[in-house]
């Protein structure tokens, strides 16, 4: 799927985030994404769980229907669970590990179901990187990406970025990862070191 603007490539308009999203406070950023994730698991896991387990208490038959719902969403809801918390972990790594840098414009290239972007960063002569972009909380293209965002990494190796005005996190990793194997042999021993304690060093399984 190739960039523009069509149904569904942008997500709503969201609220301005709780904390600075002009590069000065990352931590605030992450603090933010795990309350959030916390949150929401809270909301809906002990409801599926106690759909699943009533089968148990009660052993009425006709229940199963709805116990097997509340087990599918229980398994549902912890794996989303587990899979925001360790986004939101590698994004507060490469931050602890990498200066954040502003970098504009940023170029939709296109999209994969509702939480994996492809895009390309501008600057720096803009880049020839094409990366793949997790989102934590939110799907679709976080409003006013395309401005511009503040990223921390080495781009052969991946990195994250905060997005202005809404303060979302995306972990990034080359779209190709075999297609920059030279260049990130030619990155040199402390750039690869560098990208080893910001967790970036190996692909992310997706």
């Amino acid at each position: 799927m190739t960039a523009g603007k069509r149904e569904g490539d942008t997500a709503p308009d969201a609220p301005p985030a709780p904390y600075a999203t002009d590069g000065t406070d990352f931590r605030g950023a992450v603090r933010y994404q795990y309350g959030v994730a916390v949150k929401r698991f809270l909301m809906y896991f002990p409801v599926f769980l106690l759909l699943w387990v009533q089968i148990f208490v009660t052993r009425i038959g006709y229940l199963l229907p709805v116990a097997i719902i509340g087990m599918v969403g229980a398994l549902m809801t912890l794996f989303l669970f587990v899979g925001r918390m360790q986004l939101v972990r590698k994004c507060s790594r490469v931050f602890r590990t990498y200066p954040l840098e502003f970098r504009t414009p940023v170029e939709k290239i296109g999209r994969e179901g509702s939480s994996t972007l492809y895009l390309r960063l501008g600057g720096q002569g803009d880049s020839p990187f094409t990366q793949r972009a997790k989102g934590i909380l939110r799907g679709g293209w976080p409003p006013g990406i395309t401005d511009g965002v503040w990223f921390a990494g080495d781009e052969p190796f991946g990195g994250a970025i905060i997005v202005p005005g809404s303060g979302e996190l995306l972990f990034l990793q080359p779209r190709d990862w075999a297609a920059v194997d030279e260049d990130r042999a030619n990155a040199g021993p402390e750039r690869t070191e560098k990208a080893g304690r910001a967790g970036i060093k190996r692909p992310a399984r997706r």
